[in-house]
């Protein structure tokens, strides 16, 4: 024992073999690779792990030992780094593959106002609206205890806009909101947050539940996953309104993506409103599963996945792939007509703009498809194997999905068995403006009143890749 101890090469081949077998391990823990890639990588380091054992041990020649030596340390670290990237892949499903969403509740007084701590409030006039939600009244439910106060004097408000008012006008000293709500506000109180201070807030991060789907096969079955991008910065499970609003209908056997963009200011019944209807946007207000389920009840098809993704997002996943190609069929700001380069900050701006349009938000969804489109073929490319490092680090605080660990492994085994290109098209719905109430604003807003037809045509669209 102690003569193998002394050998050096006992120690380059026990490198060798704890690299190859965690390799293999790793393969068969995880596996991406098809089944014949798999048995034809591990055959051949097999048989190379093999040879360059033979050059230590049945060979004489003095330079072939050193050779194999040299041979073994360089195998050994290209495993290793590939362990490592392999590693952290799988880590960044763990990541992505979430149900998160946080809320985070504040206690807002006049910025001119005496108040400076929740204490200061016992015994005053708290508001909010009367769209009840779990963690408002939690949060009073907290202030309450906290105060030692036995009853609060509280009042509700149909609507943002009346809280807001209550607030301005002093009819209040404070009002108790969820700050996905803030965005709406600023919409038509522009000086909102220098207007006002936040005395109390509470935060609450909760995994939503899952609602068993029937069971589906990635890639042998088409499914539809919902695209939601929220207009915020930061975190991704932050609720806020959803901007972006884009089914996408994947057939894995024919090759077919199909993306449907909904304009925002759609006019579509919500769930959380027991039927009563509102503009899409606000869906987001309430969590992506709201969204997703408010439009997958309106087409009347079944929508198990979602993507959500903010601000934040597409700016660090267009730069970590190296930018987008993208087929701009007509010049805007400083974006010229056809096929344009765009990084992450311009493609953020390409895919917002929506007043150098006469078509408005409808132009904007479309530019946001050209967006997608071009991400997907970036990904599903070559070249993304330069930019595969600075992706993972992006997607990691960028990208929430409800896809399983195993479906997307599922999915990147099944384009590597047959590295087919796929087709993929782009749909929009229609409508027409009009000034209808919101219940969450609690007055009139611009929506877009849905256009059955169009609304039809995309639906049996959708249909025919099932």
């Amino acid at each position: 024992m102690k003569n193998i101890l002394k050998d050096i090469r006992t120690y380059f081949i026990a490198l060798l073999v704890i690299s190859v077998v965690w390799f293999i391990g790793q393969l068969i823990l995880y596996p991406v690779l098809p089944t014949k890639y798999f048995i034809l990588m591990t055959i051949v380091l097999l048989v190379i792990a093999g040879l360059l054992t033979l050059t230590q041990y049945k060979i004489k020649n003095k330079i072939t030992r050193i050779l194999g030596k040299v041979f073994i340390v360089l195998l050994s670290l290209i495993l290793i780094l590939v362990n490592f990237t392999y590693l952290k892949t799988v880590d960044l499903f763990g990541n992505i593959v979430s149900t998160e969403d946080t809320d985070v509740v504040s206690v807002i007084v006049r910025d001119d106002s005496t108040y400076q701590y929740i204490e200061d409030l016992k015994g005053k006039t708290y508001s909010t609206i009367d769209t009840r939600n779990q963690y408002v009244d939690q949060t009073l439910d907290n202030i309450k205890e906290e105060n030692k106060e036995e009853d609060m004097n509280l009042k509700y408000y149909s609507g943002v806009e009346k809280l807001v008012n209550a607030l301005y006008d002093e009819n209040v000293d404070c009002i108790v909101i969820n700050e996905s709500y803030r965005a709406v506000i600023e919409d038509t109180y522009n000086t909102f947050t220098d207007d006002t201070r936040v005395i109390y807030s509470k935060s609450y991060t909760i995994q939503e539940e899952v609602v068993e789907q029937k069971k589906i096969d990635v890639t042998k079955d088409t499914f539809s996953l919902y695209v939601s991008g929220i207009d915020t910065y930061g975190s991704i499970s932050t609720k806020s309104r959803s901007d972006v609003n884009m089914i996408v209908t994947i057939n894995p056997t024919t090759k077919n993506i199909l993306l449907t963009s909904i304009p925002r200011d759609y006019y579509i019944p919500f769930q959380v409103l027991n039927g009563e209807k509102d503009k899409l946007t606000h869906s987001g207000l309430y969590g992506v599963n709201e969204t997703k389920t408010n439009v997958g009840n309106y087409f009347g098809i079944e929508i198990p996945y979602y993507v959500r993704v903010n601000f934040t997002s597409l700016i660090d996943i267009v730069d970590a792939i190296g930018g987008i190609e993208v087929d701009n069929p007509r010049a805007f700001q400083d974006f010229k007509k056809g096929t344009i380069h765009l990084n992450g900050e311009q493609a953020l701006r390409f895919s917002r703009d929506r007043y150098s349009f006469s078509a408005g938000d409808r132009e904007r969804g479309r530019n946001q498809m050209r967006v997608i489109t071009g991400i997907i073929n970036k990904v599903v490319s070559p070249a993304i194997i330069n930019n595969y490092m600075s992706l993972l680090d992006s997607l990691g605080s960028s990208f929430q999905t409800n896809l399983t660990e195993d479906e997307m492994l599922s999915l990147i085994r099944m384009q590597i068995n047959d590295m087919s290109s796929w087709t993929i098209t782009t749909q929009s719905v229609d409508g027409s403006g009009a000034s209808l109430y919101s219940p969450i604003y609690g007055s009139k807003l611009y929506m877009m009143i849905p256009n059955g037809d169009s609304v039809n045509d995309a639906q049996m669209s959708i249909l025919s890749l099932y």
